[in-house]
């Protein structure tokens, strides 16, 4: 049943067969399984070294820093450049924007729906344009040229005069160890949040299962309230 927010109609799309992902990927911004997969293991690296006298937030603060800068460098020569908007860290291309989010278990399982792990913090989902799902008819919160809005059922974010679709790089991570996790990813298009503020659907989700190149010690974390850091 599609599920209408706003002007968004909510009926998900799940990528998840190796045979599908790939050209999925490959039509949004000539991106491979194997790029977020080197961006995964890069960010999770970062807190490989954390020990029982490190701060609390340290493996999360590590791992979120590494996460943003591993995707820009890493799609540095696919045509991505970093861009800050309203503290928010994203990384833009001509058709495309992608930030950050940490999500929580449901992360990379396609049979549930994942929701961020931290409320988002009012300049991110008013930049997102995001619906409020039990309050479609929320007033405008930003104007056209400042926000995500929605187009042909898409969120999309307005800058430099081009309209691009938005994407997150979900993650969730299971503590195994001091230092060593395992990372759950999907790439997703967030479509609204609940009246607390937490994002609780996705319009398309690209499922990034690593298989053996998702071994321990080698992936991502979050933080924080604003967060498109989104964190």
């Amino acid at each position: 049943m599609t599920k209408t927010t706003g002007n968004l109609a909510h009926q998900p799309q799940i990528i998840k067969d190796p045979q599908d992902v790939e050209p999925q990927l490959q039509s949004l911004a000539n991106l491979s399984l194997q790029d977020f997969a080197q961006i995964i293991l890069t960010a999770n690296f970062a807190r490989s070294d954390e020990t029982a006298h490190s701060t609390k937030n340290y493996a999360g603060t590590n791992f979120y820093h590494i996460l943003v800068k591993a995707i820009r460098d890493v799609l540095a020569t696919k045509g991505f450049t970093a861009h800050s908007h309203r503290n928010i860290e994203l990384a833009l291309h001509d058709n495309i924007v992608i930030g950050v989010c940490k999500g929580d278990e449901n992360t990379g399982n396609p049979n549930q729906e994942p929701r961020s792990q931290y409320k988002k913090g009012d300049v991110t989902l008013k930049l997102l344009g995001l619906r409020q799902d039990d309050n479609p008819q929320q007033e405008k919160l930003f104007s056209d040229t400042e926000r995500l809005h929605v187009k042909g059922g898409k969120l999309q974010l307005t800058l430099d005069e081009k309209e691009r679709d938005v994407w997150v790089l979900v993650h969730y991570s299971i503590k195994n160890t001091l230092g060593d996790y395992q990372v759950k990813a999907e790439l997703s298009q967030p479509a609204t949040y609940d009246n607390n503020g937490y994002i609780n659907s996705f319009a398309n989700r690209i499922i990034l299962d690593f298989g053996q190149q998702q071994i321990n010690n080698a992936a991502p974390e979050f933080t924080d309230n604003i967060d498109f850091k989104i964190e």
